[in-house]
């Protein structure tokens, strides 16, 4: 295990499908020396490494309807569909508290991917940036503003967007990092490819102040068709040992019907449990190597 990454793909909702696998991995007390993940990606995970079980699923059964947590009233009013500071602050810290101290002291080192509007590129963050709990919040929000329907987000005078723009499945930061084996979730089925983006006009015209959004927006599907190419090598060389649902989810990336969104969680969770065996026989001959 120490030399085996787990990374995370984005998905909005649809990442509640990641929540419940990395659930099952908690009832194992499955643990990963290092963790990465873009977008919803990056938030779900958080609760992994702070170990609290059941935490994604709760917030989203309590909350998922709540006027306060996001909706179109958000949107006219601020241009950000989800209300932040009670979705990320006062989840955290009131409504269902994040546990900062067990997250700190998890001894995994966790990276969160955002994407700087002024150079194109993505940052990344690690614990040595969330000993400061604001800091860790303020993060997940930045790598999770999704183009148009979120305003960038400041970080250290610096504007960010969701980290999936540029890096949709972070496997290269976490080989760059020192991790070349790795077990990564995605939360789309094996014969998703993404579809070149509509209205490309619409992009310019919202980014002119940050021409490398639109330009990132426009190859977007190239980037996550490649990545995608480069799985499949990955798990093809016995390097890479992917977890994704066997068919679509019948879940949108903004879904609010928490009958959905359960039953998606749930799904997620029977499939960790079951393919736990061969994953845990996975590792045991990576760590033999």
């Amino acid at each position: 295990m120490q030399n085996v990454a787990l990374v995370l793909e984005g998905g909005g909702l649809r990442a509640i499908y990641t929540a419940g696998v990395l659930d099952a991995f908690l009832q194992q007390q499955l643990y990963f020396p290092y963790v990465i993940g873009v977008s919803a990606g990056a938030i779900y995970p958080a609760s992994y490494v702070s170990r609290q079980f059941g935490r994604n699923l709760t917030i989203q059964q309590q909350y998922l309807q709540d006027k306060r947590y996001m909706g179109l009233r958000h949107w006219l009013a601020t241009v950000n569909y989800v209300n932040t500071d009670f979705t990320y602050k006062r989840m955290a810290y009131e409504l269902l508290p994040f546990d900062f101290k067990t997250f700190l002291s998890s001894g995994t080192e966790f990276k969160v991917g955002a994407f700087d509007c002024n150079t194109g590129q993505t940052d990344y963050f690690g614990m040595a940036d969330f000993q400061d709990h604001d800091k860790l919040l303020d993060v997940l929000i930045a790598s999770s503003s999704l183009p148009f329907i979120a305003n960038p987000y400041r970080i250290n005078h610096q504007t960010y967007l969701d980290g999936g723009i540029a890096d949709p499945i972070p496997m290269a930061q976490a080989q760059q990092d020192g991790y070349k084996r790795q077990v990564v979730i995605l939360t789309q089925d094996a014969n998703y490819r993404k579809s070149p983006m509509k209205f490309n006009w619409l992009a310019r015209k919202r980014y002119q102040t940050y021409p490398t959004v639109a330009a990132a927006l426009k190859v977007r599907h190239q980037r996550y068709n490649h990545s995608l190419d480069e799985l499949a090598q990955s798990v093809a060389s016995g390097n890479t040992f992917v977890i994704r649902p066997a068919a679509p989810l019948n879940l949108s990336r903004l879904d609010r019907n928490i009958d959905k969104v359960t039953a998606v969680y749930h799904q997620g969770l029977a499939d960790g449990q079951a393919i736990l065996p061969k994953l845990q026989a996975w590792l045991s001959t990576n760590v033999r190597q």
